[in-house]
């Protein structure tokens, strides 16, 4: 009976080698496509958050200028004529603008003999 005698220098251990370092480099390259794919939709997602802020903040100011226009004295002055309110300019000059009158002075207590009164 006649053998087949093979003359191949690659064992089954090389080959064994061989295979788990490419399943190795193999899971490396995946890893690392898919930390990029998970940072490009990260960055993604901030710009979109960053673009609606932008609009938002827009808005706002389009917002406090038409309430500023709305506001404007000239328009409130007559409302508040028309209800017995009067709207003034305020002074920089003076230290309040809230203006109390004077209390008219009250009988003086004795906090001693509170029954003599």
């Amino acid at each position: 009976m006649k053998r087949n005698h093979y003359r191949n220098k690659i064992g089954l251990p090389v080959l064994a080698g061989a295979l788990v370092v490419c399943a190795a480099l193999l899971v490396a390259a995946l890893s690392t496509v898919v930390a990029k794919n998970r940072a490009a939709k990260l960055a993604e997602d901030q710009l979109l958050i960053e673009q609606e802020t932008r609009l938002l903040k827009i808005e706002i100011t389009n917002l406090e200028r038409k309430i500023d226009q709305e506001l404007d004295s000239a328009k409130v002055q007559p409302i508040l004529q028309a209800k017995g309110t009067w709207l003034q300019k305020i002074n920089p000059q003076t230290q309040s603008i809230i203006r109390l009158k004077a209390i008219p002075a009250a009988k003086a207590v004795d906090v001693a003999n509170p029954s003599a009164s």
